[in-house]
């Protein structure tokens, strides 16, 4: 499945995009293969791109109060991880890992992402509610 194909039909944050805008996202992206375990983003990374897991899962992992990596969430098809850091002009707010199977991830970079936000207001909205979601999702880290 190409790119185009993969965001349409299978990346729900990105319903309703004009065809115009998905098809430069897609010509834009990189597919990237990560071994199971690997560290796909550090906390207090600078963010390069949207990642969207295309195959496989991407775990979550926050420190808790005794400093080892505890996962706070899994990712699967489809979804996405890096939105925050990139709207906000910030770092990655945690650490994501491949799981035990590996993962495949699709990497919008930055600026791509940014021109269909100012391009696409639904989108920009639906990027926001996703971003306050998160930020007011319950996330329990065991000391």
């Amino acid at each position: 499945m190409d790119a185009l194909t993969f965001l349409r039909d299978h990346v729900s944050l990105f319903a309703g995009v004009n065809e115009e805008n998905l098809t430069s996202l897609a010509q834009a992206s990189e597919l990237l293969t990560f071994a199971a375990g690997q560290t796909i983003l550090f906390k207090g990374a600078t963010v390069d791109g949207l990642h969207i897991v295309v195959s496989g899962q991407a775990d979550v992992f926050m420190r808790a109060s005794n400093k080892a990596l505890v996962r706070i969430a899994e990712l699967g098809a489809g979804e996405v991880f890096g939105e925050m850091s990139i709207v906000e002009m910030g770092t990655a707010g945690a650490t994501i890992k491949a799981s035990d199977k590996g993962a495949v991830v699709l990497m919008v970079p930055q600026e791509a992402f940014r021109h269909v936000l100012q391009q696409d207001e639904g989108f920009a909205v639906r990027v926001n509610m996703l971003i306050v979601s998160r930020r007011t999702a319950p996330v329990s880290v065991p000391a």
